[in-house]
C-alpha cells in the first residue's frame, strides 16, 4: 500500500486531492451550463442554550419559559419551544452489609435509569489531546483523565468526539460526535501517537536559534488550525465543550521574552504566535465553543526540576488566555481529574434550550443573542450568537473538508441531511495489492432532481482511527447520463485491517449530498487451505452502466491490469449487482464466486449454499448450477445460478460454504439483501 496519509488539520488530509483527479467514464459527458443555484429566505427554528446560576454559582433549574426574555440582534423574540435539562439525580444501588447476624441494605450512589426524554439539543463534549505540547507522562494521564470523565459524568444522550494534535499530522479526528460511548472510549484507548517535543525552558543544552524559530513555527501553526477548526464549529448548534489536554507553551514562548532588544530597551518581539492565540481565542468564543484547559504539565514543570525556573518559564498562560476569553475554565493539573470531571459536570450539566423562528438567510451573516431571566438574582450564561449559513461556494476549503466529513462520518449530520444509497465493499485477494473492490448502487433519478449541476464524487477509506489513508476524487455531472442503472466503483489496495468505506457525491454550488458507507474488514494472508470471497450477487436486467474513480493518470497503465472485469469476468452490462434490494418473485440468481486455494496438491471442494432468513433464524439449503469457470494463478472464479424458493419482505443472507475435502479446510461467506 502507498504512503499513509492521515487526517492532517482536522480532516485537512483531503488536500492531497488533486484538482486534476477525474472520475473516469465510459461514455463521453456533455458539458451543459448550470443555472446559478438561489439561496431562498426559509423560516427555521432557532435553538439556543442557556445556563442560568444564582449569586453563588449553583445551577438554577426551577425556570419555565416564561421566566426568560430572548433577543436576536435587538429584535425581541417569541419563544415557542422550550427544554429543560437537569443532571439525571443519582440513584441507590444496594449492598449488603452485615450487623449483628443481620442482612441490611445500605445505599450507594449509582447512575440514574430514569427514561432519558428526546431532547432537540443535547450536550457536546471534544476531547481534545493535544499530543504535540506535552510530554510521555502528560498523554498517559490525559488518556487515564479523559477515561475517567467518560466513565463518570457523561449522561446518555451526550454527544462526544475525540481529537488528537500530533508534531506531524496536525488535528487528527479519532471519532466524530456521536451519541456511542463505549465507540468515544475504545478510540480514546487507541491513542497511541508518540508525543511531540516543545521548547523545554529547563533542559540542559540550549537550543540553537534554529531549533527556537523552529518549535516557534510550529505553536503557530497549531493555533492557526485550532482556529481553522473553531470556525467550522459555527456550523454545529448549541455550545461544543472542549476539553483540552495540553501542556501549553510558556509565557517566555508567546511574548518572546528573550528577544534581542532595540535602542530603547523594547524588545523586538515578532507578535504573529500572540496575534494567532489572540484569534483563536476570539473564533472560539464566536462559535460558542467554550475551553475546559487542563494542565497535563502541571506541578511536575517545577517539581521535577528541583523548583527551578521562573515566571516567564511557567505554560499556563496561555491555556488560561483560551479557557478565559473563550468562556471556559483552566484547571492547574491533570492529576486532579476527579474534581476537574466533577467542576465541568456542575458547569455544564444542568441548562435550558430556548427555540424561536426566524428567516434564515444565506448570508454568513451574524447574529447577537441577548438572552435575560426575569428573576432577580440569577446569572445567565448564554450562547453569544450565531452565524447565517453561507453559500457552499463562499466556505472556505477547511469548512468544505468539515462538511465533507461531516456527511461521511456523522450519524446526524448538521450541515446538510444527504441521501443515501448503498454500497458493498468485497475483499477479492489475499495479497494487499488491489484486494479490495466498492461497488455503489447510485440512485441517478434522485441524483439528478435533488444534487442537479456540477457535482463531485469522493471516495473515503478510514482505518480504525478515524484516518483517511486512502480516496478518490473527481467531478461528474450526471445529467449526461440517461441510463437507469448506474454504478460507481472503486479498486483499492489496503493492508490486513478493519476500514470504513464511504462514497459521497456532493454538489459544488449547494453544498447538497449522497452518502453510501459500509465497513470491511481485510484478512491476514494465509499459507495454505482455501479462501473464500464474498460473492457479486446478479440479477438480469436491462443495460448498466459503471463509472470507475481514478486517482491520477499514472494509475492507468495499473488500472488496466486490474480492471472490474478481470476480477469479475463473468460481469456483463446485462446484468446489475444486488447492492442492497431484491425484488420479490425473483426466481434465479446468479454470483460470481472467488476462491484462492493454497498449498494443497489436487484439490477437491465440496460447495453449499443456505437462505437463512434473519428474522426467524430458518435456513433454507439452495440449489444450485455452475454455469462457467475459469483459473487465475491459485484463484477460481465461478458463475453459479441458485434457484430461489419463494421469499416474502423482509431482511435474508445468502451464504456459501466450501470444504476440502482431503485436508478439511473451510471457509465459509456471505452477503446480506432485502426482499421488497
Amino acid at each position: 500500500m502507498g504512503k499513509k496519509i492521515l487526517l492532517i488539520g482536522l480532516l485537512s488530509a483531503l488536500l492531497f486531492f488533486s484538482p486534476h483527479h477525474l472520475l473516469n467514464s465510459e461514455m463521453s459527458q456533455e458539458k451543459k451550463d448550470q443555472q446559478e443555484f438561489q439561496y431562498q429566505v426559509t423560516v427555521i427554528l432557532k435553538l439556543v442554550q442557556v445556563y442560568v446560576t444564582d449569586n453563588r454559582g449553583n445551577p438554577v433549574t426551577d425556570l419555565t419559559r416564561d421566566d426568560f426574555v430572548l433577543h436576536d440582534s435587538g429584535k425581541l423574540q417569541t419563544i415557542t419551544d422550550f427544554e429543560k435539562h437537569v443532571l439525571a439525580q443519582p440513584v441507590k444501588k444496594a449492598e449488603e452489609k452485615v450487623e449483628k447476624g443481620v442482612k441490611e441494605k445500605v445505599e450507594e450512589a449509582g447512575p440514574s435509569p430514569t427514561p432519558v426524554p428526546p431532547y432537540r439539543m443535547n450536550r457536546k463534549f471534544l476531547l481534545l489531546l493535544d499530543l504535540f505540547q506535552t510530554d510521555a507522562s502528560g498523554v498517559k494521564s490525559s488518556r487515564k483523565a479523559a477515561l475517567h470523565f467518560i466513565d463518570t459524568q457523561l449522561q446518555p444522550t451526550d454527544e462526544v468526539g475525540v481529537i488528537t494534535y500530533t508534531l506531524n499530522q496536525g488535528l487528527i479526528l479519532n471519532e466524530y460526535l456521536t451519541a456511542d460511548h463505549q465507540k468515544v472510549r475504545d478510540a480514546i484507548q487507541k491513542i497511541k501517537s508518540v508525543p511531540g517535543k516543545m521548547y523545554d525552558p529547563f533542559e540542559e543544552e540550549t537550543p540553537t536559534e534554529a531549533e527556537k524559530d523552529l518549535k516557534k513555527t510550529r505553536a503557530l501553526q497549531f493555533a492557526r488550525d485550532m482556529a481553522e477548526f473553531a470556525k467550522s464549529l459555527r456550523y454545529i448548534p448549541g455550545f461544543k465543550n472542549v476539553i483540552l489536554f495540553s501542556g501549553g507553551i510558556s509565557r517566555k514562548m508567546l511574548y518572546d521574552t528573550e528577544a534581542e532588544e532595540d535602542a530603547y530597551g523594547i524588545p523586538k518581539t515578532n507578535p504573529a504566535l500572540r496575534e494567532a492565540y489572540d484569534e483563536l481565542s476570539k473564533e472560539l468564543a464566536s462559535s460558542n465553543t467554550p475551553v475546559y484547559a487542563v494542565n497535563t504539565m502541571g506541578t511536575r514543570q517545577l517539581l521535577e526540576k528541583g523548583g527551578e525556573g521562573s515566571f516567564d518559564e511557567l505554560s499556563d498562560h496561555s491555556l488560561k488566555m483560551l479557557s478565559d476569553l473563550s468562556g471556559g475554565q483552566y484547571f492547574a493539573d491533570v492529576a486532579t481529574y476527579e474534581a476537574i470531571a466533577e467542576k465541568i459536570q456542575n458547569v455544564t450539566g444542568n441548562y435550558y434550550v430556548l427555540g424561536y423562528y426566524i428567516d434564515e438567510k444565506w448570508n454568513g451573516k451574524y447574529h447577537n443573542i441577548k438572552v435575560e431571566v426575569k428573576r432577580k438574582g440569577c446569572e445567565v450564561h448564554a450562547q453569544k450568537g450565531y452565524f447565517n449559513p453561507k453559500p457552499f461556494a463562499e466556505l472556505s476549503e477547511f469548512e468544505k473538508r468539515f462538511h465533507l466529513m461531516d456527511l461521511a462520518l456523522s450519524e446526524s449530520p448538521y450541515l446538510h441531511q444527504p441521501l443515501a444509497f448503498p454500497l458493498i465493499a468485497l475483499p477479492c485477494a489475499r495479497e494487499s495489492e488491489s484486494n479490495l473492490v466498492l461497488l455503489s448502487e447510485l440512485p441517478i433519478e434522485t441524483i439528478k432532481s435533488e444534487l442537479s449541476g456540477k457535482t463531485e464524487m469522493i471516495t473515503l477509506i478510514f482505518n480504525e482511527e478515524n484516518a483517511v489513508i486512502e480516496s478518490s476524487q473527481g467531478e461528474v455531472d450526471f445529467s449526461a447520463f440517461s441510463q437507469k442503472k448506474l454504478y460507481h466503483y472503486s479498486i483499492i489496495s489496503l493492508s490486513p485491517g478493519k476500514y470504513k468505506c464511504c462514497v459521497v457525491i456532493r454538489n459544488l454550488k449547494t453544498g447538497k449530498g449522497a452518502v453510501a458507507s459500509s465497513s470491511v474488514e481485510i484478512a491476514e494472508s494465509q499459507e495454505s487451505g482455501l479462501r473464500l470471497y464474498p460473492p457479486l450477487l446478479l440479477i438480469p436486467e436491462k443495460e448498466a452502466h459503471y463509472l470507475k474513480a481514478q486517482k491520477d493518470m499514472k494509475e492507468e497503465a495499473a488500472a488496466a491490469k486490474v480492471s472490474l472485469n478481470r476480477i469479475y469476468p463473468f460481469l456483463t452490462n446485462r446484468q446489475t449487482p444486488v447492492t442492497e434490494e431484491l425484488e420479490q418473485g425473483i426466481p434465479n440468481l446468479l454470483a460470481i464466486l472467488r476462491c484462492s486455494i493454497f498449498d494443497i496438491q489436487e484439490p477437491e471442494v465440496d460447495l453449499t449454499a443456505n437462505l437463512v432468513d434473519r428474522a426467524t433464524g430458518e435456513e433454507t439449503p439452495l440449489s444450485f448450477s455452475i454455469l462457467s469457470s475459469m483459473s487465475q494463478e491459485e484463484t477460481d472464479i465461478l458463475l453459479f445460478e441458485f434457484s430461489l424458493p419463494k421469499m416474502n419482505p423482509g431482511e435474508y443472507t445468502l451464504e456459501i460454504s466450501a470444504e476440502e475435502l482431503s485436508t478439511q479446510s473451510k471457509s465459509k461467506v456471505s452477503h446480506n439483501f432485502r426482499v421488497k
